[in-house]
């Protein structure tokens, strides 16, 4: 049985605020004892505020603080047990056993658990309660047994254990009466003309009626009803359920038939239900991607051809479709380029570069153009040919280019036409002696080309710009000039306009605490503070402030010991005060007062050392019930001859010292919860028994 609790909701009145002249130090300020008395920015006096958990039931002008829980048992359900609680409105609502809550909300309310999923019982179960102490009680329906056991009972029918102890020749029925099932003999014989069944059907003895059971053969379906069973061939019967083009025929295996799709057609089911589909939707009929399916009209078998374009290079009977163009040059001739009709797809034949058709219609002949009209370059031009591209050249003065290809076409500034063959990122100008083109890398681009080749590269990409190796180099959005930024990790220590990238951890210490040392992320190379042996990050979000150890949570120390440092080292140290000694656990201080005596037949015990160190969700396994506590429960149990866990002291990194527990499903068990993921230092326990040692079982999430 789970017990689910849930800080209640219900907010103490606000105590009202009682000022007098005075000083808190003296009699609490006059305060009730359990009001917190604080100073008051008005009137020179003092304010006297409930502590949480308790509630005003006082005047304005006199607080009286009373335990919220002792007032209308604190606004909890009637079925519910108000308690204290450190956080939220200071009380804790929890259901009493043998209720549960019902609430989806942070309310809780609650019904008698019986009522909801009948108390986790068997469905074959009645669910009533314990009349000591109203835990679930779960007892079989009748004519049901508990085949479970007494902590967890399930429910099985009689009859369906031994028969119920029936004769093997009997049928076991459930009966209201005596021990709720009733046994009554069977009737009829298989042996005799098939116990009157069909001849295409099984016989056989029924097991919930006193006689026979008739089952078509398989390959056979029953076309009677219930009653009177007629089996006929499955293939008979609406085409033995195969798909309509296919073909239906007996078979040994399965469900006595087979489904063949027919021809032309193609399976296209999941195993083992045969959908039978027209074979040129499916794959393109196993045709080439390049062919058309179609089917036969005398049988409807697939039949593949070409599409317009391409030609088969296979056989008849297995059709492989390549592109025209790369057969024979698709008939174009050694001096022309085959290629397609973007649309049709049909063969275009067109003469290579440096070739004119001198042929007539759709006659195509690719003669050197140079042969032809002079290659269309000026009369008192040369015509030559491309080295790498054959194309026509018509050759003019150094510095100039052609203007056209037609006779009165002049020589025109080289730099006019194609940027005088530079690079795009390049600028085109001039020799002063000679009139050759000079190419010229523009701003922010640099010459990586050999010898009079200029090749302009970004200068981003050639020696980082000279930005250095703890930059990133870039551009200016406007000049394009190269623009140096540092890298993450890194703080520009340079002058002017010289860029100096310096380790950001040598610049004020990145901008870390100084309480802090600074790093560096090993993935981004960001600038990581942490802060330094005795001190402790009280920082929000991203920022890192370093705060003496000593001052948040007592340092870790425990809440009977006082936190100082060590002079070599700055770590925390902790020494028990005045009246307490140290029982050392795990290397963990643990205080307790010199006086302490603990109840006859207990003990107390150490947390096993192996598990000092254990993180969540490093450990984590399994669900936890359900705590107001926290969502990481660390689930702690003995495992010798103790009986139970008395009380327990456990001390975390983050959460400190932490001693409420849960106890399920017995008192051999603690489950503390945390909140967030945590690391556990060290946990001591009170026991019932010899024990002097538990363990951590698990570390789990509460479900």
């Amino acid at each position: 049985m789970r017990i689910l609790t849930t800080p209640q909701t219900l907010k103490p009145t606000p105590s009202r605020q009682y000022f007098v002249l005075g000083s808190c130090s003296i009699n609490n300020g006059g305060c009730d004892p359990n009001a917190i008395c604080s100073k008051d920015s008005c009137m020179a006096g003092i304010k006297c505020t409930c502590k949480t958990g308790y509630t005003n039931t006082g005047t304005s002008s006199k607080v009286v603080c009373k335990a919220t829980c002792s007032i209308n048992n604190g606004g909890c359900d009637p079925n519910a047990i108000c308690s204290q609680d450190s956080c939220k409105a200071g009380i804790k609502c929890t259901c009493k056993i043998g209720y549960t809550n019902t609430s989806p909300s942070s309310t809780v309310v609650c019904k008698d658990s019986c009522n909801i999923n009948n108390g986790g019982c068997d469905p074959n179960a009645a669910c009533t309660h314990d009349p000591s102490t109203n835990a679930v009680v779960c007892t079989c329906k009748t004519g049901f047994t508990n085949i479970g056991s007494s902590s967890k009972v399930v429910c099985q029918a009689k009859c369906r254990i031994n028969n119920g102890g029936c004769d093997p020749n009997a049928i076991c029925s459930p009966d209201s009466c005596m021990a709720g099932i009733k046994c009554t003999c069977k009737t009829a014989n298989c042996l005799i003309n098939n116990g009157g069944c069909d001849p295409n059907a099984i016989c056989s003895q029924d097991s919930c009626k006193a006689g026979i059971k008739c089952t078509c053969k398989t390959g056979y379906t029953n076309t009677g009803n219930s009653s009177n069973v007629v089996c006929k061939a499955t293939c008979s019967v609406n085409n033995g359920g195969c798909h309509p083009n296919a073909i239906c025929s007996p078979h040994s295996c399965m469900a006595g038939i087979k489904c063949t799709c027919k021809t032309g057609y193609t399976n296209t089911g999941v195993s083992p239900t045969v959908t039978c589909s027209e074979s040129c939707a499916v794959n393109n009929g196993g045709c080439d991607p390049n062919a058309e399916c179609s089917h036969r009209l005398s049988d409807f078998g697939v039949v593949c051809e070409c599409r317009v374009g391409y030609v088969n290079v296979g056989t008849a009977a297995l059709v492989k479709c390549s592109d025209g163009c790369y057969v024979n040059n698709g008939g174009c001739g050694s001096n022309a380029v085959c290629s397609h009709d973007f649309r049709t797809m049909v063969i275009q034949c067109a003469c290579m570069v440096g070739y004119t058709n001198s042929g007539n219609g759709s006659n195509l002949m690719c003669t050197d153009s140079c042969k032809v009209n002079n290659g269309g370059c000026d009369s008192n031009a040369t015509c030559t040919h491309d080295s790498v591209t054959f194309a026509v050249v018509c050759s003019c003065p150094i510095g100039f280019v052609r203007s056209g290809c037609g006779v009165t076409a002049g020589c025109v500034d080289s730099c006019k036409v194609e940027n005088g063959g530079c690079d795009g990122n390049a600028a085109c100008a001039h020799d002063s002696l000679t009139n050759a083109v000079v190419c010229t890398c523009n701003k922010g681009y640099t010459n990586t080309g050999f010898g009079n080749s200029v090749y302009c590269t970004d200068s981003c990409q050639v020696n980082n710009g000279g930005c250095g190796s703890n930059a990133t180099c870039s551009h200016d959005a406007s000049t394009n000039a190269v623009v140096c930024s540092c890298n993450n990790g890194y703080v520009n220590s340079g002058t002017g306009s010289a860029i100096r990238c310096t380790d950001a951890c040598q610049m004020n210490n990145g901008g870390c605490d100084s309480n802090a040392t600074c790093s560096h992320d090993a993935s981004t190379n960001g600038v990581v503070c942490r802060c330094n042996n005795g001190f402790v990050n009280t920082g929000c979000d991203t920022t890192v402030k370093c705060t003496d150890s000593c001052q948040v949570k007592n340092g870790g120390c425990d809440s009977n010991a006082a936190c100082s440092h060590d002079a070599s080292t700055n770590a925390v140290v902790c020494t028990c005060k005045s009246g307490y000694t140290n029982v050392p656990t795990g290397g963990v201080v643990t205080c307790i007062q010199v006086t302490t005596t603990l109840a006859p037949g207990t003990q107390k015990a150490h947390l096993n050392s192996t598990h000092v160190g254990s993180t969540n969700p490093g450990f984590q396994q399994g669900d936890c019930p359900v705590s107001a506590n926290g969502a990481f429960g660390w689930h702690f149990v003995l495992t010798g001859t103790s009986t139970s866990i008395v009380s327990i002291r456990c001390v975390f990194n983050s959460a400190g010292v932490v001693t409420s527990m849960i106890q399920v499903p017995n008192d051999k068990h603690a489950y503390v919860f945390t909140r967030t993921g945590d690391t556990l230092l060290e946990a001591s326990a009170v026991v019932n028994g010899p024990d002097t040692e538990f363990n951590l079982s698990n570390v789990c999430k509460s479900i």
